[in-house]
């Protein structure tokens, strides 16, 4: 699991921009089945709605892949999909978005 997916761990190999490379290892880590180390990593805005609401939160492959979510809306549309002025505003967003699907 990488831990800290964000458009800006994502970077262009050269200018014709036909490779993307993913950067940040730093706190990445191995997983067993679907759970790994406990979740103390991640940016705010990327940060899944379970991680934030459960303090006992562990990190899982799954995270990444809402991360990845995250990131597609941002290029889609140039703009974070929870914003806030606050961390505590951003957290909220996070929270109390009603996905449709």
């Amino acid at each position: 699991m990488h831990r800290d997916l964000k458009v800006e761990n994502v970077l262009f190999k050269t200018s014709e921009r036909e490779d993307v490379k993913v950067v940040d290892f730093g706190i990445a880590g191995l997983c067993k089945g679907n759970s790994g180390d406990k979740n103390e990593a991640f940016t705010l805005r990327y940060m899944t709605p379970e991680s934030i609401a459960l303090e006992t939160s562990v990190a899982n492959p799954a995270m990444d892949v809402w991360t990845i979510g995250i990131m597609v809306y941002e290029m889609l549309f140039n703009k974070k999909p929870f914003d806030g002025k606050t961390r505590e505003e951003i957290k909220r967003n996070i929270l109390k978005t009603n996905f449709k699907i």
